[in-house]
C-alpha cells in the first residue's frame, strides 16, 4: 500500500454471531497494520452485541436486515458514508446493494468478494473467498483476514476479541451462586440457533449428556440458551432427571453469557454462537460438530483451550441440511460416555495463574 489508511469502514450484515465475532480479527489486523487510524463497523443489529465495547471500534452502524430494502434507504446510506469521507472499505460478506452503496459513496479503496457477476467489478481489490472453492480446512477467521491481506500488508495469527467488563463478571457471579457446593462447575448450552428446527430437536439426546455429566464427573450443571430456546431447556433438564441443574436459560445476553463462560470451569455446546462467545471469553470449550454441514476445520472453537468432537461417520442422510432435517438423528452418534470422556480431558487442563 503506498500510503497510509487513517480511516477504514469494515462492512459485515450478514452471518451469526459466530461469524461477526471471527471476523473482529480483521479489526485488529487493521490497526496493527495501520497504527492509530480509526476503523468504523456497519453490522445488523442482531448480530451488534458481538462488537458492542470493542475498544478499538470507533462507531458502529446498524442495519436491521442484509441490505437496504428500498432505493432511497440505500442513497440516505450513500449520503451518510459519503459524509464520513472512509479511506477504505473492507467488505467481508458482499452483496449487490452493499457493493453499489460503497462505489456509489465515493470510497476510494473498495476490498470485496470476487467472483460475482452482478457486482465484483464495484471493488478495487478482489478476494477470492477460499472456502467458495473448495477450500474445507482454513479456519473462518483465517478466512476473514485475506480482507486485509487484499491492501498489500502482512497478518499475523487471528485476533479475536470480546469485550466483558466488570459489571458483566459481576452479573455472572451473582447468577452462579445458587451452584454453590463441590464439583466441577460445567455450562451446557444445548442449542444450535436458527435455522435449525426446535421442534425436531433431540432433547433425549441433549438430556442423556447432561445426566451422564453429572453422574460420571460430579458435576454441577448450568444449561443456558435463548428466551425462545427456554420451554426446549425446561425439557431437556426434565428429561435429564438430574440433581443440582440451575437453567439459566432466557437470562443471560451475550456479554453475561461469555462472563459466564469465564467462571465455568468448561463450556458444552455444539457448534453455534454461543460456543464461539465461550471461546472468545477464553473459556475451555467442547464444541460438538454433528451435522455433515459443520466442518470443524473451518469453525473450531478459537482457543488453545478446546476440543472438537465430531463422530465419523457424522450419521447424516445424503444432502442433509439444518433447516430441512426431519429428525437431527446424527446427534444420536454422540454418545454420552464419549462427551464425558472429553469434558474430562479439559478439566484435566491446567490454566495459567492469569487465566481467570
Amino acid at each position: 500500500m503506498s500510503r497510509p489508511l487513517r480511516k477504514i469502514l469494515v462492512i459485515h450484515t450478514a452471518g451469526g454471531i459466530g461469524d461477526m465475532l471471527l471476523s473482529t480479527g480483521v479489526v485488529e489486523a487493521l490497526h496493527q497494520a495501520y497504527p492509530g487510524c480509526q476503523v468504523d463497523f456497519l453490522c445488523q443489529t442482531r448480530t451488534a452485541a458481538a462488537l458492542k465495547d470493542h475498544p478499538l471500534i470507533q462507531e458502529r452502524f446498524e442495519w436491521t436486515d442484509t441490505r437496504p430494502k428500498s432505493l432511497r434507504s440505500l442513497f440516505d446510506w450513500v449520503r451518510l458514508l459519503r459524509g464520513e469521507s472512509y479511506d477504505a472499505s473492507l467488505v467481508l460478506w458482499s452483496n449487490t446493494q452493499v457493493a453499489w452503496l460503497t462505489f456509489l459513496a465515493g470510497i476510494p479503496i473498495r476490498v470485496g468478494q470476487d467472483s460475482r457477476l452482478a457486482y465484483s467489478f464495484l471493488y478495487t481489490h478482489k478476494v477470492r473467498v477460499r472456502s467458495e472453492h473448495g477450500d474445507e480446512h482454513s479456519h473462518w477467521s483465517d478466512i476473514m483476514l485475506d480482507f486485509v491481506r487484499a491492501l498489500g500488508v502482512e497478518v499475523g495469527a487471528p485476533q479475536v476479541h470480546l469485550e466483558i467488563l466488570a459489571e458483566h463478571r459481576e452479573r455472572a457471579r451473582t447468577l452462579l451462586e445458587p451452584l454453590a457446593g463441590p464439583g466441577p462447575v460445567i455450562a451446557f448450552h444445548p442449542f444450535k440457533g436458527p435455522p435449525v428446527s426446535l421442534e425436531r430437536w433431540p432433547l433425549p439426546v441433549f438430556a442423556s449428556w447432561l445426566r451422564a455429566l453429572q453422574q460420571g464427573l460430579g458435576a454441577r450443571i448450568v444449561v443456558t440458551g435463548s428466551p425462545g430456546e427456554k420451554p426446549y431447556a425446561d425439557q431437556i433438564v426434565e428429561l435429564a432427571g438430574a440433581g443440582q441443574v440451575l437453567n439459566l436459560a432466557g437470562q443471560t445476553d451475550l456479554a453475561t453469557l461469555a462472563a459466564l463462560a469465564q467462571q465455568v470451569d468448561v463450556f458444552v455446546c455444539p457448534d453455534s454462537g454461543p460456543m464461539h462467545v465461550a471461546a472468545s471469553a477464553g473459556a475451555r470449550v467442547l464444541g460438538i460438530y454433528a451435522m455433515e454441514e459443520d466442518f470443524p476445520r473451518r469453525w473450531a472453537p478459537l482457543t488453545a483451550k478446546a476440543r472438537v468432537l465430531r463422530p465419523e461417520p457424522t450419521g447424516c442422510p445424503p444432502g442433509c441440511r439444518k433447516p430441512t432435517c426431519q429428525d437431527y438423528r446424527c446427534y444420536q452418534t454422540v454418545t454420552a460416555q464419549r462427551v464425558v470422556a472429553e469434558v474430562a480431558a479439559l478439566l484435566g487442563q491446567h490454566d495459567p495463574p492469569s487465566a481467570k
